[in-house]
This record gives structure tokens, C-alpha cells and sequence, in this order.
């Protein structure tokens, strides 16, 4: 039983180790492989991960108005995940990750669902300094995929991508990439209402990148990325929204100094529609994720920027802004206290025709904010493992009527990295 215990603790402390796409070595890969590995089987090396998450009372489902009565319901979600592992002759690694997810809501039957994940990938080393990769994805979720989405939608993403990088003896990498996505939206009939929009938005998009990493210390490198998108839509009332778009990144990959992990990067984009009637958009954008942990506290901090296809009316795209911070003490080495806040806008940069403050139909350049406040309490139970209990409260406010909504959520999920 004490056998099973560890193994069933490592398994979930895997859970945790998620920090963002991180670009990895092929040793770098290698190496991960054979120590975080839980399982081997014959030739293959299997990493289980198991997560429950937002186990609790939704006191908005559809994120309806106070107003509309909205619906109110509780839910869990329970998410499973295996990655296959086979290593060959030092000059490859085959895998294999498994992700199936059941999302469960006790009164709204629309909303239980099968989400799936699944996702080969092959990286070849050749003449010890080439590596050649091919990756393939595909997911099948029902999720709120942008900030100005009220309910979760259901979208299929294919995604097919080629790499090769020239590798230094340091790991630093110097490579070019291409990625294929197809994006599918179906359109929603939520209670009381059909939104016959989504579909608009399914689309191809094609890119190309070079990429360059400069190993800085272990693990941490700063690195650099330009490239170029074409996004055409497959609904031919949709080839308006036809643009390409180019793009610069500069930035750094953490773990650094031991203390900070998690990825920065600034960069600026060309968003170029086909159509030259449309508004284009140029200008910074980036992300961020950061932690750093000093004693008793660990602070949270992160930021992102950039523009996204709406589904609204005529409004080709908004600019996405968002801010957000945490912080947790640990009171002891075994309770902890948590809080994070988030702050958000979207701006439609073209003027659409919107019901204004008092409903009536006017042309108004949207523009949204919302906050997001969590505070929680997590305790230790096994190792790294913890459960924790939150309270999530979302609110929007818009410059157009039946925009304003709210949210809140109280529940709990297993924490890993306690």
C-alpha cells in the first residue's frame, strides 16, 4: 500500500509541472523523459497525470444577466492524461499524449460533455547536430476560447507542425518551423436563445517561423522568433475576414537564479486585413508568466497583449489587454493562503451597429472591462499535493446594453507544486 501511495503522489505532483509550451533541447527532452517518467514498460516510458479541478457550485452557467434569473448549477471536471514514451538509439524520441476529460454539470445536461485530446510527435537527431521534428494534434472541447465568449462553445482544432533546428553542443538552437491549424466553432443553442454566429470563424491558418534560443544558464535561455500567418476563413460570407499578419517575439525562458521560473516576451505585430475597407492593426504586443518564490511568500505576475478574431456582428477583430497578479503565504509549511487578481479590456478599434445604454440601435465603437478576484485557502495532504477551496468572482462592464455580466464560482480542486 505504501508503494502504491507514492506512486499514486508522483503521479499527481506530474500534474502540477505544466508552466506554459516551453522550448526543450532534444537532450533537454531526452533527459526529462528518463527522470520524470513514472513507468517502464518494456521500451516505453509512460507519464500519467491525473487533475480534478472546479469541483464546486456555478452561480452563473451561461454568465447571464442578475436580471435574466441566471442559471445556477454544480459541476466537476475530471481529467486524465497519459503520455507514451519510446526512446531509440539516442537519435530519437517517438510519443504519444492521451487526454480524454469529462466535464459534468448535475442539472444542465447540455454542458456534460467528453472533451478529447490525443497528440503524436517524433523528434529525430541526424549527424548529432540536426533535429528534425513532426508533431500532430487534435482536440475536440466545449470551452469559452476568448474573453468575450459568455458560454462554452464547442470547437475541433487540428493541428499539423514541422520543425528543423540546428543544435550547438551549448543547446543553443537555431530553426525554422511551419504550423497548419484548422479551426471548426459549431454554433450554440443555450437555453432560450441561438447564437448562429461561431461558425463564422472556422478557418485555416498557416505558418512560418525562425526561431532562435541562446542557452543563457541551464534551462534558461533567451531567445527570439519572427513570423508569418495567413488566416483564411472556410465560410465563403466569411472571406471578408481573410488578413495575414506578421510578427517579431524577444524574450526569456525561466527557470533563472533558482528563485523565478515561467516565460517573458515582448514583441510587434502587423495584422494586415485582405480587405482594405477593414481597420489593420500594428503595434506591441507580448506575454508574460511569472513566479518568484521568497520564503513563506510566492508572487504571481503576468501580462498579455494582442488582437483576436470577434465573433460579433461586423467587428473583424478586438485588442485584448490583460494585467493580473497573486500572492500566497504560507502560514505554515502545511496551510496556505492565496489571492489573485485580473484586469482585462477589449477594444473594438471599427464602429458597429450596437443597442447603446437604453437599448436603442446606434453605431458604438465597443469597449469592454472586466475583473477577475480569487482568494482561497489550500492545504497540504500528501507531499506537494494539497487540496485547495476558492472563491472566483468575473464581472464585465460594456459601453452597450445586455453587455454587462458577472460570474462567481465557489468549489474546490486538487494543487500541485504546494
Amino acid at each position: 500500500m505504501k508503494k502504491i501511495a507514492q506512486l499514486l503522489a508522483f503521479i499527481l505532483v506530474l500534474s502540477g509541472v505544466v508552466y506554459g509550451q516551453r522550448h526543450q533541447s532534444f537532450e533537454q527532452k531526452w533527459d526529462s523523459v528518463l527522470s520524470q517518467s513514472v513507468w517502464q514498460v518494456g521500451p516505453f516510458y509512460l507519464m500519467p497525470r491525473i487533475r480534478l479541478r472546479n469541483i464546486g457550485y456555478d452561480g452563473n452557467v451561461y454568465r447571464e444577466r442578475e436580471e435574466d434569473d441566471p442559471v445556477q448549477d454544480y459541476t466537476a471536471t475530471f481529467s486524465p492524461e497519459v503520455t507514451a514514451y519510446l526512446l531509440v538509439g539516442h537519435s530519437m524520441i517517438l510519443s504519444f499524449r492521451e487526454n480524454p476529460e469529462y466535464v459534468y454539470y448535475v442539472n444542465q445536461e447540455r454542458e456534460r460533455r467528453w472533451n478529447h485530446i490525443y497528440s503524436p510527435e517524433i523528434k529525430w537527431k541526424l549527424f548529432n547536430r540536426f533535429v528534425l521534428g513532426g508533431k500532430y494534434n487534435y482536440a475536440n472541447r466545449r470551452y469559452r476560447f476568448s474573453t468575450e465568449v459568455d458560454f462554452r462553445v464547442n470547437v475541433q482544432t487540428k493541428q499539423y507542425e514541422g520543425s528543423l533546428f540546428y543544435e550547438t553542443a551549448r543547446e543553443t538552437s537555431l530553426g525554422v518551423r511551419y504550423l497548419h491549424q484548422n479551426f471548426t466553432y459549431q454554433d450554440v443553442d443555450v437555453p432560450g436563445t441561438v447564437f448562429p454566429w461561431f461558425s463564422r470563424l472556422s478557418r485555416d491558418e498557416d505558418t512560418v517561423t525562425g526561431e532562435l534560443y541562446y542557452q543563457l544558464l541551464s534551462d534558461s535561455y533567451f531567445f527570439l522568433r519572427g513570423g508569418y500567418t495567413q488566416h483564411r476563413f472556410l465560410d465563403v460570407e466569411a472571406s471578408w475576414r481573410d488578413s495575414d499578419s506578421r510578427q517579431m517575439f524577444a524574450g526569456l525562458q525561466f527557470p533563472l537564479l533558482g528563485r523565478m521560473r515561467g516565460t517573458l516576451s515582448l514583441g510587434y505585430k502587423w495584422f494586415v486585413p485582405l480587405d482594405e475597407e477593414r481597420e489593420d492593426f500594428s503595434g506591441l504586443v507580448g506575454n508574460a508568466d511569472m513566479e518568484y518564490r521568497l520564503r513563506r511568500i510566492r508572487l504571481r505576475a503576468g501580462y498579455n497583449r494582442d488582437n483576436y478574431f470577434s465573433y460579433w456582428g461586423e467587428n473583424l477583430f478586438y485588442l485584448g489587454n490583460q494585467i493580473n497578479g497573486g500572492v500566497s503565504f504560507y502560514i505554515s509549511p502545511s496551510l496556505r493562503l492565496d489571492y489573485d487578481f485580473r484586469y482585462g479590456n477589449n477594444d473594438y478599434l471599427e464602429e458597429a451597429l450596437w443597442g447603446g445604454p437604453e437599448g436603442e440601435p446606434d453605431l458604438i465603437r465597443r469597449k469592454d472591462i472586466f475583473t477577475i478576484h480569487t482568494v482561497g485557502v489550500a492545504v497540504r495532504i500528501l507531499r506537494d499535493i494539497g487540496i485547495g477551496l476558492n472563491l472566483n468572482y468575473w464581472k464585465r462592464e460594456t459601453n452597450i446594453s445586455y453587455g454587462d455580466r458577472y460570474w462567481w464560482f465557489v468549489g474546490g480542486s486538487l494543487v500541485y507544486d504546494f
